[in-house]
């Protein structure tokens, strides 16, 4: 039987209802012995404790669904199915997700049911932050410090989220981690950026917060001593490889340039070709 389910009732003091007869009810409904459920059966606070004994005793009992699973198992169809179309329309505007939420109160995230219009709402961007940290920190348990080397727009579309950030984000994983933690990252740390973030003008804008970033935030080399310590080896070392081909051609010495303009770019003094050792013949001698 259903784990025994209580709820206040509007006097504010507990209330036992009889959960036998309650399913009795229901099953009487589904086995055609009983037309349809008796008037204002789920009418009410009375009605919703009703609907969640009922919702519980269907997934646990009758169907035995796992409790975790009943994300990915819920929809309309399950519930016309058997025979609470009447009570997903009366109690919850035919909404799974509400039906759920009133069996089993804060268990689930309405992100986790795909609720329709959820991601248009004046609330989105706030929802939209409450799915992206229980993604990263509850669902993969991943530390705020490592989401760029292990957060891309697959770990979304894992959790069904590409529907959110299609709508709210334009299809940018790093404008929805950046809504969840502002001004945390730069978008230059994961390992994917936005789509032409290193073309035109604005990706030389780009390319030189993220030198500077590099140079003065990352290896805190001297202003005057840049152009000696920064290799092009560092740049790859640190994820940008991508920009100095995308904007300098693959040169360290450009992106510098471009990020420190009234710096000199000293002249590297040739190297002296290296002399070629002498090689002194053999004198063969008769044994």
């Amino acid at each position: 039987m259903v784990t025994e389910l209580k709820r206040l009732d509007s006097a504010g003091k507990t209330a036992e209802l009889d959960q036998e007869r309650i399913v009795k009810v229901y099953e009487d409904v589904f086995a055609g012995r009983r037309r349809r459920f008796p008037n204002n059966f789920f009418h009410g606070e009375a009605g919703r404790v009703r609907a969640a004994i009922i919702t519980r005793y269907l997934l646990e009992d009758k169907l035995g669904i796992d409790t975790e699973d009943i994300p990915r198992t819920i929809h309309k169809k399950l519930f016309y199915e058997n025979g609470l179309t009447w009570m997903l329309g009366s109690c919850f505007d035919w909404s799974p997700y509400k039906a759920i939420d009133n069996a089993y109160p804060g268990r689930f995230h309405k992100w986790q049911f795909n609720v329709k219009g959820m991601w248009q709402g004046p609330d989105r961007f706030r929802l939209a932050a409450e799915a992206t940290r229980w993604m990263i920190e509850e669902k993969e348990g991943v530390p705020v410090e490592e989401i760029p080397k292990r957060i891309s727009a697959t770990t979304f579309g894992k959790y069904n989220l590409r529907g959110m950030l299609s709508v709210c984000f334009k299809g940018s994983f790093f404008r929805a981690i950046e809504n969840a933690y502002p001004n945390r990252f730069h978008p230059w740390e994961f390992r994917n950026v936005p789509k032409n973030f290193w073309q035109g003008e604005q990706g030389l804008a780009n390319a030189r917060r993220a030198t500077r970033w590099l140079c003065e935030d990352v290896l805190k080399v001297p202003r005057e001593r840049v152009f000696q310590d920064v290799t092009y080896h560092l740049f790859r070392e640190h994820g940008l490889g991508g920009m100095l081909t995308g904007c300098f051609s693959g040169s360290s010495i450009q992106a510098l340039h471009n990020a420190y303009p009234d710096l000199m770019v000293p002249k590297h003094p040739k190297r002296k070709p290296r002399k070629r050792r002498r090689i002194e013949p053999v004198k063969l001698t008769d044994s």
